[in-house]
């Protein structure tokens, strides 16, 4: 018996989203991930992007990235997203409903194989 009521507390506590821990502030997200590695420069990254936030106020808010609305929630005081997407390096913003930014985030693009240096010069006498 009391195997089962571990199973049910572990698995309840595993359904509950994460929440951004260790933040004081009235407003805190957690966003995944901030940076993404490609094979190759200038590649967009393609990745399933995480956010979650919290507020201890309940809020009406957008979430954006660059200039393009991706998911609204209105009247909570917290939210969870994920989508696959692709990008190059931009912002991620959590706004309000009059649009002023609330939390925002860079998302980086980082590449595995650096711009090649050139060995010889670009000009000769010869």
């Amino acid at each position: 018996m009391h195997e089962l009521w571990l199973l049910l507390a572990l698995n309840t506590l595993a359904a509950q989203p994460n929440v951004p821990e260790h933040c004081a502030a009235q407003l805190c997200w957690d966003v995944s991930p901030k940076i993404c590695v490609t094979e190759q420069q200038n590649q967009h990254c393609q990745a399933k992007l995480k956010l979650h936030w919290h507020s201890n106020t309940t809020q009406n808010t957008c979430l954006f990235i660059a200039e393009e609305k991706l998911y609204c929630w209105q009247d909570a005081n917290q939210g969870h997203w994920q989508q696959q997407l692709s990008w190059q390096n931009t912002e991620l913003t959590l706004r309000s409903s009059d649009n002023t930014i609330l939390l925002q985030t860079e998302l980086q693009v980082q590449s595995r194989k650096p711009a090649r240096r050139r060995l010889n010069s670009a000009w000769s006498i010869f």
